[in-house]
């Protein structure tokens, strides 16, 4: 099974991605985005969340989620949710790496001692604000640590510690990308025959599809202790096929929905590969839906979380069907 992503996540009160200190501040990270204007183009500075920061999360969920079906393939770091990927040298071939460990066959490894390479089954874009929602105003807030006595009372001065650090609230763009299909194999081989149990395969998809589920509820970003994002999905968009499939487009555009959605049509006319639409509040053209390809299904749900749930059920049939 591949599996595409897209959607838009209405996120407030959080610190996501920190990039530094200036003084006793605690900055967010932020970047800047090239968007059309009038006959050219625009350059706006807004806050963001690296995709880096984003993998990260999903193999922390990948881990428990794994775990909890069971799974037990880890090496001495995934077990403890650390993405080294790897300190454990094994040899010069790409199976012995992934059949030991599900946290390096789905996000990849490098072992440049023995010069040996896997790249990540599962990649993500920045999280960045939508195009119609870019005016941003950063919080900073301050915070204090104390020390306490016995008495209760502040020991000294110096024992109470002000710290400052920044907030923001904005409706985001995500995009994301899951080859499931290539789970257990040797990615540069002609064959990509199995190099593990494919009960086991099975395992390490269904917990990286339901990885999603903590994320988008809230579990990602900096500083969670004092600032849990107050998360909710607005829109979710994704294609389920068990070939390769184009990318959906961003989030962040105001028609990233309409775009994508023909994209993949067009494709799938070209090409004959079967594929499946889960909208979760997407509001499609009545024209696009109806020149949908015959070989491309939609399927609209009232929650979303139930797409990623539907997933985990096919994956088993769709997995072997993409062998």
């Amino acid at each position: 099974m591949y599996v595409r992503i897209s959607g838009r996540l209405l996120i407030n009160a959080a610190s996501m991605n920190a990039q530094g200190v200036v003084g006793n501040v605690v900055e967010l990270t932020k970047i800047h985005l090239a968007l059309p204007k009038d006959s050219g183009y625009d350059i706006v500075e807004v806050p963001a969340v690296t995709g880096n920061s984003l993998k990260h999360w999903h193999f922390v969920h990948f881990v428990e989620e794994y775990k909890r079906l069971g799974g037990s393939s880890l090496c001495r770091d995934c077990k403890r949710g650390i993405g080294y990927r790897t300190r454990d040298k094994k040899d010069e071939d790409e199976a012995s790496y992934i059949k030991d460990c599900a946290g390096e066959d789905l996000h990849g490894f490098l072992m440049p001692d023995l010069q040996v390479r896997r790249e990540s089954l599962i990649k993500f874009s920045f999280l960045v604000p939508v195009e119609d929602l870019l005016e941003h105003s950063i919080d900073t807030v301050t915070h204090n640590r104390v020390v306490i006595d016995e008495k209760g009372r502040i020991e000294a001065e110096a024992a109470m510690m002000l710290f400052k650090r920044q907030y923001a609230s904005s409706i985001y763009g995500i995009s994301a990308t899951l080859d499931l299909g290539l789970i257990g194999t040797r990615l540069y081989s002609a064959d990509k025959s199995l190099t593990i149990d494919p009960k086991e395969a099975v395992l390490r998809a269904k917990a990286a599809l339901l990885a999603f589920i903590p994320m988008f509820s809230g579990k990602l970003g900096a500083n969670m202790s004092r600032s849990l994002p107050a998360e909710s999905v607005e829109q979710l968009l994704v294609a389920s096929s068990n070939h390769p499939i184009p990318l959906l487009m961003n989030g962040m555009y105001l028609d990233y929905a309409e775009r994508s959605v023909r994209t993949l049509n067009n494709y799938c006319k070209a090409t004959g590969v079967k594929a499946t639409l889960h909208t979760y509040r997407v509001k499609l053209p009545e024209d696009l839906v109806k020149s949908l390809a015959e070989n491309v299904q939609l399927k609209s749900y009232d929650e979303w979380s139930d797409i990623f749930h539907g997933l985990v059920g096919e994956v088993e049939e769709g997995f072997c069907k993409s062998r």
